[in-house]
């Protein structure tokens, strides 16, 4: 089986849905799938081994069954004529072409190159399968936006070959809502590299450690709620790993804090590496998903839980459907009401509390992720793309 799978983006940015992609496609071809990763050329890889310079950026080495193929993508300037999807999307249909297709599968994540490869698959001759994160349509109030992306999605969902989701609320909602019953669906979480067990440390050895937070600074994330419960919990500090937004939105946050009196509390260290942030994750004693429950939240699964769960560290969580869905309440983490700055403080404060607690629920999320492997979501891709197309 060979497994085209096509990012029209520059991967070189610190986005978790990259690290997700890499480690994704990595695994495929350790699993003993062809894997062709097709992705756009930035311009700090030029003069240098591109496919090289890309893995090692992620931390992993060559692999014989992963090509990593480099198409051009230009930069929508301001007042620009020429967009960025086009221009990626038509060296990708020329690629596809040239392809043995025989045994051939394409697997995408962005609904735009979706559509486009939807409509010319008498031109490639290959199935398309649609990773689903989210349904867009229900991400934006605008009106006009949500109808022409509720479209956009009709469009993809009524000539994929088969979904596959992150979370099971996700697939579900997908099903009912676009009439998804005839066409194969499958859940299958994000997941974390092995290795990251290798190097976690011991719970005891990080309790005079700091609350953190690794993410995009975006409202819907609830980093605003965690920064307001800090002032419900005297002594304690919290890191701040992620950007989004600009300078205006980080000044905001800032601003926030000082108006707490926690400018000396609440650290932001910027966006940084994955390599940077799985450090700071090391030596955290509590790590915080506080999503808030809006509808961009109800089907996520982020990636840093899970990359929480495996160093070891425990988990105060928003009780949202996809988290729901992999963590329990009382065992392996510690659930708070969305959106409540109460009830966040008071489940922080059951493990800075209670060392003990928090000792046992990080050995018991470390233990659950041990299910939520890439190699293991690599397999269970791999198994659902040959029974549904191959048999």
């Amino acid at each position: 089986m060979t497994i085209f799978y096509p990012v029209p983006e520059l991967m070189l940015l610190p986005q978790a849905r990259f690290i997700q992609i890499i480690n994704t496609t990595h695994a495929l071809a350790r699993a003993g799938a062809a894997v062709k990763l097709i992705t756009g050329r930035g311009s700090c890889l030029k003069g240098r081994a591109e496919d090289e310079a890309l893995l090692n950026h992620y931390g992993l080495s060559p692999h014989p069954n992963l090509e990593i193929v480099f198409l051009p993508m230009i930069r929508k300037e301001e007042g620009g004529r020429v967009s960025i999807g086009m221009v990626f999307n038509v060296a990708l249909v020329w690629y596809l072409w040239q392809q043995d297709k025989k045994g051939g599968v394409i697997f995408v994540r962005h609904l735009k190159t979706a559509r486009f490869l939807l409509r010319l698959r008498w031109f490639h001759r290959m199935p398309v399968v649609f990773e689903a994160h989210e349904i867009f349509h229900l991400t934006t109030e605008k009106i006009k936006k949500r109808q022409r992306m509720a479209r956009r999605e009709r469009s993809v969902y009524a000539g994929i070959g088969a979904v596959v989701a992150i979370t099971e609320r996700l697939r579900a909602d997908l099903v009912t809502m676009f009439s998804l019953d005839s066409i194969q669906s499958i859940t299958i979480p994000d997941a974390v590299r092995g290795d990251m067990f290798d190097t976690a440390l011991a719970y005891g050895k990080r309790q005079q450690g700091y609350i953190f937070y690794a993410g995009g600074l975006y409202r819907w994330k609830g980093i605003d709620l965690l920064i307001e419960a800090m002032g419900r919990l005297t002594g304690e500090t919290l890191v701040v790993a992620g950007g989004g937004q600009g300078l205006k939105r980080l000044c905001e946050l800032r601003g926030l804090a000082d108006s707490l009196g926690l400018s000396g509390r609440v650290n932001f260290v910027g966006q940084l590496s994955h390599t940077e942030v799985l450090k700071y994750m090391r030596e955290a004693k509590i790590a915080v998903v506080p999503n808030l429950a809006e509808s961009v939240s109800m089907y996520s699964s982020p990636l840093k839980m899970f990359e929480y769960m495996a160093s070891g560290c425990p988990i105060v969580a928003s009780d949202i459907p996809g988290i729901r869905e992999i963590l329990t309440d009382g065992k392996d983490a510690v659930f708070f009401t969305p959106g409540d700055v109460q009830s966040l403080a008071a489940a922080i404060r059951i493990l800075t509390d209670n060392p003990d607690v928090a000792e046992k629920m990080a050995a018991a999320g470390q233990a659950l992720v041990k299910n939520f492997t890439y190699e293991k979501r690599a397999e269970r891709i791999i198994d659902f793309l040959g029974v549904t197309f191959y048999n």
